[in-house]
């Protein structure tokens, strides 16, 4: 084709010819037809809405009742733990009519978190929110505007819990506001000035006035203080209690232990109790009442060691209560042998939950922490871990002090029943002590423990089940583990140096009971990450000596696995030739 008399014959215009001002201007009869069609558009677009709408209306969801849809959003809310940001809100995308369900619900609204500082976003909460009752939170920064104290304030009558932290001048600032604002129905109190208090003069630090708790609080059943006074003597019908610092700014009574005992004596029905450098010195030769507590749940104490013990020889609680307490100055077994003395009687009480499991958690040489379960499965990481009877703290700078704590412990909780020892936590842990805790555990049948780079806990719990087996093999004085259970850390956290050191120990304690006529009857490897797949020979050694083993929860079978992955390579070697892809 001659492309050169096309170009002849189909002359292109001039470039300078092509301009707006050269088309030609729309004509009346054009814009009539334009409007039209776009008349005609609309109503197409009104009818497939109609028809979407009609469409959705047949949904199954849409026939149930506009208040089980709102309890619905209820719970994807609260599940979520979307309630104070507001990520429930993606529902009302979905249609019209969730929208408006989600308008309708007015209590959801009312959960509002004014640390975000956008007042737009607040109002418009609080006109969703309609009468239901406020559940606020909010964190004071430098620079925040008092303008969202104001409007919270302003809204006293309605507020249900208030929970406010950040700087201390305006936490301050607000106790010296709440006598001018009625709070009728506020059940949950939380204040903290955790930022800025040291900056501030001695005057500008308030206390909570007598007269916000001794009536101008009726229905508040849950309090939580932090470095702030308030007269002890005003408490009363509390279920949840939590003070951090906080000393008793009653004008007639010093702060004393008795004090103290008279608060707690006064909320018979708490449920959750938690003091923090809080507990005053008694005085000596004093003769103090018991308190009783038969609602406590849980109890939480952090303070002196000689405190704690003398608060729980004066409480009477619940058996089934969870104690956790981390006392200071515990470095050796004698500054923990006066406190055993009122846990023993609580973890022996009838009534109180059979102890399953001891957890051992030592990461680092600045504290131990001994842990009793009442369950023998250990959670996942994306599982509340559940209530425990006892949790005590310590800061041991020694192995010996170590093992003393250990076994004192030991000694005092009915540690006959656990069969259980979770020492994943125990990160260097040397085998004379592994030794030591497991001669007190008689039932003992299984212990979770983990590895990774830098924690020799793993090899030397190993390494003492080996010396066991060597120096007691009847297990007359000893109790025969059955069952181990091994976390291998990932990837990247681990090498190749830390799994070897554990498959060998491993191997020797393997090998040395089958040389006293006996076998461990599981052996568990949780590897998510498969470090193991390279020390397979390794695991096929260990297959006729040991009752079972299970990789990542299913039972390992060599010859089964080498058929799997013939099978596997298989496979893939057809999809390749299907594919046309050559190796």
């Amino acid at each position: 084709m001659d492309t050169k008399a096309d170009e002849r014959e189909y002359p292109r215009p001039p470039s300078s010819s092509i301009h707006p001002a050269s088309c030609p201007a729309p004509t009346i009869e054009l814009l009539v037809e334009i409007a039209d069609i776009d008349k005609e558009l609309a109503w197409h677009y009104l009818q497939i809405a109609l028809l979407k709408a009609r469409r959705n209306a047949l949904a199954p969801i849409r026939r149930l009742p506009n208040e089980l849809m709102i309890r619905i959003f209820t719970i994807v809310a609260v599940e979520s733990d979307t309630l104070f940001d507001l990520r429930w809100t993606k529902l009302m995308y979905v249609c019209h009519h969730w929208h408006s369900l989600a308008l309708a619900a007015k209590p959801l609204w009312a959960f509002i978190d004014v640390r975000w500082r956008r007042l737009g976003r607040l109002f418009g909460q609080l006109r969703h929110s309609g009468a239901a009752p406020l559940s606020f939170r909010m964190t004071c920064h430098e620079h925040s505007s008092d303008l969202f104290l104001d409007t919270i304030l302003e809204q006293s009558v309605r507020i249900r819990d208030f929970e406010l932290d950040g700087q201390a001048r305006q936490v301050y600032g607000l106790i010296g506001r709440l006598t001018e604002y009625k709070f009728p129905i506020l059940s949950s109190l939380s204040l903290s000035p955790s930022s800025g208090r040291d900056e501030l003069q001695e005057d500008a630090i308030r206390d909570l006035p007598e007269a916000i708790l001794d009536g101008g609080l009726p229905s508040l059943r849950e309090l939580t203080l932090t470095s702030i006074g308030f007269p002890w003597t005003s408490l009363s019908g509390l279920t949840a209690l939590a003070l951090d610092n906080c000393h008793d700014s009653s004008p007639t009574l010093p702060r004393s232990f008795h004090g103290l005992l008279a608060m707690l004596s006064s909320c018979p029905q708490l449920q959750n109790l938690k003091l923090e450098v809080t507990i005053p010195a008694p005085l000596p030769d004093q003769l103090y009442a018991t308190v009783e507590l038969p609602a406590l749940a849980r109890l939480y104490l952090r303070d002196l060691v000689v405190a704690c013990e003398i608060l729980l020889l004066h409480l009477r609680i619940s058996p089934t209560a969870a104690i956790q307490i981390l006392p200071y100055t515990v470095q050796t077994g004698a500054d923990v042998r006066g406190l055993l003395v009122p846990i023993r009687r609580h973890l022996r009480a009838i009534g109180a939950r059979t102890p399953r499991m001891l957890q051992i958690t030592r990461s680092d040489a600045a504290y131990c922490t001994i842990t009793v379960c009442d369950y023998t499965v250990l959670p996942t990481r994306f599982e509340y871990e559940a209530d425990c009877p006892l949790s005590l703290n310590s800061h041991p700078d020694t192995e010996n002090n170590v093992r003393q704590i250990l076994t004192k412990v030991l000694k005092a909780i009915p540690s006959e029943s656990i069969t259980h020892l979770n020492g994943r936590g125990c990160f260097d842990v040397r085998p004379v002590t592994w030794r030591a805790t497991i001669l007190l555990l008689p039932a003992l049948d299984t212990i979770y423990l983990g590895l990774s780079t830098d924690s020799t806990g793993a090899v030397n719990c190993i390494g003492a089940l080996h010396d066991i087996e060597t120096l007691d093999p009847q297990h007359e004085k000893f109790p025969r583990v059955r069952c181990l259970h091994i976390r291998i850390g990932r990837r990247q956290n681990i090498n190749t140096d830390a799994i070897a050191a554990m498959l060998n120990a491993l191997e020797g304690l393997i090998q040395k009971c089958c040389a006293n006529g006996t076998s461990l009857q599981a052996l568990v490897f949780d590897d998510e990450s498969y470090n193991l797949t390279k020390q397979e020979p390794v695991l096929e050694r260990f297959y006729p000596m040991v009752g079972e083993i299970r990789w990542n929860e299913e039972v390992y079978d060599p010859v089964r696995r080498r058929e799997e992955l013939a099978q596997w390579e298989a496979e893939r070697r057809a999809l390749m030739v299907e594919l046309g892809i050559e190796e």
